[in-house]
């Protein structure tokens, strides 16, 4: 009874993924061992209801899956998710960081808008088959 109190209170706080996903994956294990097995369906979903906010989305497209995910395969979907959501904070920040480093481009708005539709029409009529 008290791994299963465990597993239902089982939050993620401040704990990356992986080891968000071993301390999980033990309570699992232990629950097997103790012969009170879970079905991997129900692991899932521990999990996903333990996970941050900033999962959702990737939540709400692996629940839709038809067939419960193996831990490997729900640890690489999680460990891509973090990377990629850590990754864009981080690009987000330098830029932030790193901008007054860059120089200033003295072109006015009007100069880019114009390059920008004349370069778009140029390859409008380009190739063998151009729309014709």
């Amino acid at each position: 009874m008290q791994l299963h109190g465990s597993l239902q209170d089982f939050q993620q706080g401040d704990e990356l993924v992986t080891q968000f996903l071993q301390k999980a994956k033990a309570l699992f294990d232990e629950l097997a061992a103790a012969r009170r097995p879970i079905s991997l369906a129900d692991f899932n979903l521990y999990v996903f209801y333990s996970l941050h906010r900033e999962f959702k989305d990737l939540v709400t497209s692996l629940v839709t899956k038809a067939e419960p995910l193996p831990y490997a395969d729900l640890r690489s979907h999680l460990l891509t998710h973090e990377f990629i959501h850590k990754s864009s904070h981080f690009s987000m920040g330098s830029v932030a960081i790193h901008a007054p480093l860059l120089p200033t481009l003295n072109i006015p708005p009007s100069t880019l808008i114009s390059h920008h539709q004349h370069a778009a029409q140029f390859g409008q009529n380009r190739g063998r088959f151009n729309g014709n």
